[in-house]
């Protein structure tokens, strides 16, 4: 997933798709959540900077995302099945492969 990576910053987010699609947020270089939208990922990372879906993922400092798969969910839950074989974890703000 390399379509685009940038600040994690309001300026930033706010030129992400209004699309479908995955997406994986940073702090320090390291991989800390893994999600998907099956509406927009704009609104998702949004949830995210405001702390709507906890504190965790508002840590992010950088985030990437990829809008051209057809099912995100098929995606998202392929990256963390991935992570989880390499590193023998979920990403530490991910609690469950959906």
């Amino acid at each position: 997933m390399d379509t685009y990576r940038g600040s994690f910053t309001d300026a930033m987010v706010s030129m992400t798709p209004e699309s479908p699609g995955v997406y994986a947020l940073y702090s320090n270089g390291e991989v800390i959540y893994y999600g998907s939208s099956t509406t927009s990922v704009r609104d998702r990372l949004k949830d995210h900077q405001s702390g709507r879906e906890g504190r965790c993922t508002q840590s992010a400092t950088h985030y990437n995302y990829d809008t051209t798969m057809s099912d995100p969910v098929a995606a998202e839950r392929a990256l963390l099945t991935q992570h989880q074989k390499t590193y023998g974890r979920l990403p530490r703000c991910n609690s469950r492969i959906p």
